[in-house]
């Protein structure tokens, strides 16, 4: 075997490597998204779980998020493009059906946790933060 052969299998066998510690070790957490009452389907997918992945980590695993921070927070602004629209409706979590304590960045996970992701009438906001 040449050494270019012998380049392109090590390279392929580090790729190999490498999805493979991606994958895990079969530990998943449950991502819902509840788009409330507009008229789009709900989600529900599974993503690999590791030891530190935050609540906010994981819907990034699977949808498309965008967030702003307020001081030291980071609050989830929309979600496969449904933007929260402040004193109307906002993207809330729970974790495995109990209301989240922290907020997301803040929120690790455990293996086999269920996060759901709702989009319902703001009860947080004040009038004056429109």
């Amino acid at each position: 075997m040449n050494k270019q052969k012998i380049f392109c299998l090590i390279l392929l066998l580090a790729c190999f490597i490498g999805l493979s510690a991606f994958a895990g070790n079969g530990e998943k957490v449950t991502v819902e998204i509840d788009f409330g009452s507009l008229k789009h389907p709900k989600l529900k997918i599974e993503t690999n779980w590791k030891e530190g992945l935050s609540a906010l980590e994981a819907l990034q695993f699977v949808a498309e998020v965008k967030t702003h921070p307020v001081g030291q927070y980071v609050f989830v602004d929309e979600i496969d493009g449904v933007k929260g629209v402040p004193n109307q409706s906002v993207w809330y979590y729970k974790i495995n059906g109990e209301p989240a304590k922290k907020i997301a960045t803040d929120q690790p996970l455990k293996n086999g946790d269920i996060i759901t992701w709702i989009y319902k009438q703001d009860v947080c906001s004040s009038k004056e933060d429109k």
